[in-house]
Formats: C-alpha cells, structure tokens, sequence
C-alpha cells in the first residue's frame, strides 16, 4: 500500500509512505515490490558495499592504525566499524556512477589490504567458524576438539556447515577431570598441581584428541563457566 499526501493545503507532496503488514514474513513478501516503485519513481545513485572481517585487534587500535587511509577517503565513500563474533566487520560503502564505482571501491580496498594484513581474515562476511571450515577444505586438513566449559559448542558451530565432514572429525566432551584423564591422556599430576583451568591441561587434552581423532589440528577448551565459581588467581 503506498499513499503520498502533503502535510499541508496547498503543499506538494514531500514524501511516500509505505505501509507493510505486522507479520514478519508477508512483510518481507511486500519488499520486493516497495523496492521496484523506488527504483521507477526516484533518482537513486548506485550503491556498492565491500566487507573486511579483522580478527585480532581492539576497535581503537584498528582506527588509529587505518586513520590516514580512512581520511583520504572520496566524498562519496564512507567506512563503518561493525563489531560481531569477537570480529570487527570494517564495511566500505560507496554511491555514485555504476561504471566507476566499482573500479574506484577496488583501488580503495587495494590501499587499505597492506595496512591490516596480519589482521585481516577475509573480504567478506562470514561467520568464523566457516572462514576456518573453508580453510581447512582447501588444504584438505581436518580439526577434532576436546571441551569442558564449552559443552560441545565448538563441535556444534564447526558441525553444523554443509560438508562439515570433509574437515570435521569429532569432539570429546571431557567435563570431568576422569574423563580428561582417561579418554584425553591428561595426567593426574597436571590436573594436581595445576589444576583443570590451565594451559598445560588444554594442551595436553589438545594433543590427546588430535592423536585420538588422527587430525592434523586439535583444539580444547576449560574454564570457569558457572555464576558461583571462579577466585581472583583463576577468574
């Protein structure tokens, strides 16, 4: 439904209302057909997106090191900062000419790939864990985990991609320190001295699981996931 009216006698009309119904699937339904009269009824400039996923640095740390490229940026290009799974998004966006844009958003990127390079895991927006599934497919290595405070959630985000079992080999949930010692090989005396959250019993649960499951890559997790657990030496 679409209805324009001025807002006052006598007033051309300064805008087009669109009214789309409550429910969230008959209304994404009508977008297509909202999306064609703006096209037909008004002058939009082309608008063109590019994504950078950048692993690994603070958000402040990011600004401050691209801050001269994203000065000298065109008018017509501005860049956002958009934190998400422990990734910052750094979304390039453009309007202008159909037939230069593009060409002008590839010599921009161009400058910028040198100055996040050791950050930077891809040039599109995707979820971690398929960037590390796509990576792993191409080099035809595989990956198993060992959980404790995750419960299998690694095993579940890893699992869940189509075609997961061409990299993905299992998991073992090892919550119990019996199960890390029999199932994983930690030994008694790592989990004695230094106890269940500790570097040395992830990586032996990660070397005990990688030699379990025969993968080139393991990797495990524990921590202090309850609301009542947790002391200033192990928080």
């Amino acid at each position: 439904l679409s209805a324009s009216s001025p807002t006052a006698p006598g007033r051309s009309p300064l805008a087009t209302l669109y009214a789309l119904p409550g429910v969230p699937f008959e209304a994404a339904g009508a977008i297509p057909s909202i999306m064609d009269d703006i096209r037909n009824n008004y002058p939009l400039n082309h608008i063109l997106h590019r994504n950078l996923m950048v692993y690994g640095m603070a958000e402040s740390a990011l600004s401050e090191q691209i801050a001269p490229w994203e000065d000298a940026l065109p008018e017509d290009m501005h860049l956002a900062y958009l934190p998400k799974d422990r990734m910052i998004r750094l979304r390039l966006t453009g309007q202008g000419n159909a037939d230069t844009l593009d060409k002008e958003m590839k010599e921009q990127i161009a400058r910028l790939r040198p100055l996040i390079k050791p950050y930077l895991l891809a040039e599109e927006d995707k979820p971690i864990e398929v960037l590390v599934g796509e990576k792993l497919k191409t080099q035809k290595q595989t990956v198993s985990s060992a959980e404790s405070c995750t419960g299998g959630r690694i095993a579940a985000m890893l699992n869940r991609q189509p075609g997961s079992s061409a990299f993905y080999m299992g998991s073992v949930v090892a919550y119990d320190n019996s199960v890390k010692q029999k199932l994983l090989g930690v030994s008694a005396e790592t989990l004695s001295s230094v106890g269940a959250v500790s570097e040395e019993t992830v990586t032996q649960m990660a070397q005990g699981v990688k030699q379990l499951m025969q993968t080139d890559y393991a990797v495990a997790t524990s921590g202090i996931a309850g609301p009542d657990g947790g002391t200033e030496d192990k928080p």
